[in-house]
């Protein structure tokens, strides 16, 4: 297990508020090791062990804690009644009625409550009715390029930065993969046992009964497309040409259920002049990108829409709002908007060629503002400032 200081920051930074702390993203991003990295933080700093609630809703043996009622009173005959005493409930959406629980349990006031969740109903559905204004969600995310290296090197393996970053692209970031990057069947097992975890559970949670044919046939096309932009209308178009029976509306509810799942990440874009967010053409990022090699077997991997997917995960990490810029006919790859201001990420493999760099910068030209603009390539030569515009390496920019 790796220290992930980030995240536990962030838990720290509202701990013993009063805000219900909800870590979210897709399984086996680390959520649970966080809470535990946590829990154990608070016992250094001398937390009574008898003042921290722990139960995961998955395991077998809380699953009579599932029921509203048995949690409720689990948790209250392990309360303290003269100090806060801490809970942490891992996959807290497998109860029913969580949201009812959680809100009792923060109305007694003697609680500060940490909840895992690879779900998005557990926050649109559960809590956001009964606790509004008084959680905070903290998405979980694979491991960031950073992280990876330090994993790689707890595990022996030598600091070759270009080489662990092919590996990182190949691979994934789940934490747990790790340990099968030296052994290809054994690291595909590891990620089709997660994928189809993912799928089985918490996409079939969204869909109630799905098409498991036209869900793979989604996830290739989406797979095939990360960077590029996608509409409901434009996939099924191409599935009804191949022999698929579905409709704008089913291949809808389909990627909502995705996302809802945290497989896949869903970027709207976002029009600098209006300054207003659009519904249409969309682009979709792989919550990790071992995933790619089993959705698309040994096809080709076009090394743009990699990037682009490794960059965008790292400005999910940085910031808390990321979409594709839009002004009239040319695209940003990623605005960020946030406390710490506005910026513009261009990414692309290579601007060696001077008409390559001429159309990676053109965007960033166009717009005549004084926010940061930074282009992002695999180029280890040429970093210059173009006329205010930065060039970065990309893999100097993750590890900065």
């Amino acid at each position: 297990m790796i220290n992930r200081p980030h995240y536990l920051t962030r838990l720290d930074r509202h701990r013993d508020t009063g805000l219900v702390k909800v870590l979210v993203g897709m399984r086996r991003t680390g959520k649970s090791a966080i809470l535990r990295s946590y829990r154990d933080k608070l016992q250094q700093e001398g937390v009574d062990k008898e003042r921290l609630v722990s139960l995961n809703l998955e395991i077998a043996e809380h699953a009579g804690l599932r029921d509203a009622n048995n949690l409720l009173a689990y948790v209250r005959e392990r309360r303290d009644p003269t100090r806060t005493t801490y809970v942490f409930i891992d996959e807290a959406q497998e109860a029913v009625g969580i949201g009812k629980v959680v809100y009792t349990l923060a109305e007694e006031g003697c609680y500060d409550l940490y909840l895992t969740g690879s779900h998005t109903r557990l926050i649109e559905r559960e809590l956001s009715g009964v606790l509004a204004g008084r959680f905070v969600e903290i998405p979980v995310f694979s491991l960031s390029f950073v992280e990876y290296l330090e994993l790689a090197n707890a595990n022996g393996q030598a600091a070759d930065r270009g080489r662990l970053f092919n590996q990182y692209l190949q691979c994934g970031g789940l934490p747990s993969a790790m340990a099968f990057s030296s052994n290809p069947y054994a690291l595909h097992e590891y990620l089709d046992g997660v994928y189809h975890t993912v799928l089985r559970r918490d996409v079939a949670a969204s869909l109630g009964k799905e098409d498991p044919v036209l869900l793979d046939a989604i996830i290739r096309l989406l797979t095939n497309s990360l960077g590029q932009p996608v509409s409901a209308n434009g996939i099924s178009k191409t599935l009804v040409q191949v022999g698929h029976q579905c409709s704008d509306d089913t291949v809808s509810r389909y990627l909502d259920a995705l996302v809802d799942a945290h497989a896949f990440y869903r970027v709207r874009r976002f029009d600098l002049k209006s300054k207003t967010l659009l519904k249409t053409q969309e682009r979709y990022y792989l919550a990790d990108l071992g995933f790619r090699n089993l959705a698309l077997g040994t096809q080709q991997a076009q090394l743009a829409g990699l990037l682009e997917n490794v960059v965008y995960l790292e400005l999910r990490r940085r910031h808390s709002e990321v979409h594709v810029g839009k002004h009239y006919a040319r695209h940003i790859c990623f605005v960020t908007h946030d406390a710490q201001g506005t910026a513009y990420y261009q990414v692309a493999t290579s601007v060696l060629d001077p008409a390559a760099l001429d159309r990676a910068l053109a965007p960033l030209r166009a717009e005549r503002d004084n926010y940061p603009k930074t282009l992002l390539t695999l180029d280890e030569v040429g970093m210059a400032s173009h006329e205010g515009i930065a060039q970065r390496n990309v893999i100097d920019w993750l590890v900065a």
